[in-house]
């Protein structure tokens, strides 16, 4: 194994990347995105030996990233920061456009924000970044089924937050299969119709 440094280096290099965009999808700001980004960094630095020991690193190091977003996301509501997540935007959206985006994506955010702390965290990873269960209950520190009613019962509570957004209605024994699942991603999508 090598120095602390190139240890740090080659966990993190292959998915800086996916680190920001599962922080920034979570605060909807590319500067709070940015900030949260440096504390999870400097989390997985304090806490490498524990991090190189994980028996999934990567998931380790996701939901570090989750903690130091939802971290940025209470920091703001303290600052009683009003307005609008910023959508990040293409050069063809109209102002119009951009403001239902915004206005879609600080939706979300805020029916994110009401559920659980491991529901929101777990939903995250399955529909926007397509982690596996097993990842998840890594991540979690809970069984695959546990991770897998995680995420069933955020879809649920998500389907009823924003039933206009998330195309889903629960079956009536409560079980919410694959298939069925409300598409969080494409509520984020800009290309989804906006209602």
């Amino acid at each position: 194994m090598g120095t602390g440094s190139d240890e740090y280096g080659r966990l993190i290099g292959p998915i800086e990347s996916r680190m920001m965009r599962s922080i920034w999808r979570i605060v909807g700001d590319p500067h709070d995105a940015e900030d949260a980004l440096q504390e999870a960094l400097a989390a997985i630095w304090k806490s490498l030996r524990r991090v190189q020991e994980h028996p999934n690193p990567e998931a380790l190091i996701l939901k570090m990233c989750a903690n130091a977003a939802y971290d940025a996301l209470r920091r703001r509501r303290r600052r009683a920061a009003v307005g609008l997540a910023v959508d990040i935007e293409d050069a063809s959206a109209s102002p119009a456009e951009s403001a239902l985006r915004a206005e879609r994506r600080a939706e979300i955010l805020e029916a994110v924000s009401r559920l659980s702390r491991k529901q929101a965290v777990a939903v995250m990873m399955r529909d926007l970044e397509d982690m596996s269960y097993e990842d998840i209950s890594q991540t979690l520190g809970c069984s695959e089924p546990t991770a897998r009613t995680h995420v069933a019962r955020a879809r649920t509570r998500l389907a009823t937050l924003l039933p206009h957004l998330l195309d889903h209605r629960p079956k009536k024994e409560n079980r919410c299969e694959e298939s069925d699942r409300p598409e969080l991603r494409d509520a984020f999508s800009p290309e989804r119709e906006l209602r």
